[in-house]
């Protein structure tokens, strides 16, 4: 089926793009959650119109994660876990548990922004991952994860 994205959708396409998706894909998701439309002469002209505002909206998007992007390159993080005697944790550091450190920090960051190789770090030791602010800025940071002194 043929449609008109009006998001940016990972792995799919931009918006503004004519893409061709499953019918099932389409009429269970896209189009129910508002995200695309069908791709007519009519709804082409509507999101032309949109365009304006949405790339303004872009513009000071992109900015502002230039700006935390900046900030993020400055710190440096580290998270207190409790661990055995082996370096194994007690638990796991998880995506939220690195956003909440960003946010003592002062850097607001949202879990899903964070991208570990593996969805739980469960050793010792120092890890580099990505955060993704915006479609087109994307900052690598690491992490240290040291045992708890208690």
């Amino acid at each position: 089926m043929k449609l008109l994205l009006r998001e940016s959708i990972r792995g799919v396409g931009k918006r503004g793009d004519i893409v061709d998706v499953t019918d099932g894909y389409a009429r269970n998701y896209l189009l129910p959650k508002n995200l695309a439309l069908h791709a007519s002469q009519e709804n082409l002209r509507r999101l032309a119109g949109e365009k304006r505002a949405y790339e303004a909206r872009e513009v000071k998007a992109r900015e502002s994660a230039q700006e935390i992007s900046d900030a993020i390159s400055k710190i440096q993080l580290t998270v207190p876990m409790r661990a055995s005697a082996e370096g194994h944790l007690f638990g796991s550091v998880t995506p939220k548990i690195i956003a909440d450190a960003f946010t003592e920090e002062g850097v607001a960051l949202k879990p899903a922004q964070i991208e570990l190789e593996s969805d739980h770090i469960r050793e010792l030791g120092t890890y580099s991952f990505n955060i993704r602010l915006h479609d087109d800025v994307e900052v690598q940071s690491r992490v240290w994860i040291v045992a708890e002194i208690e």
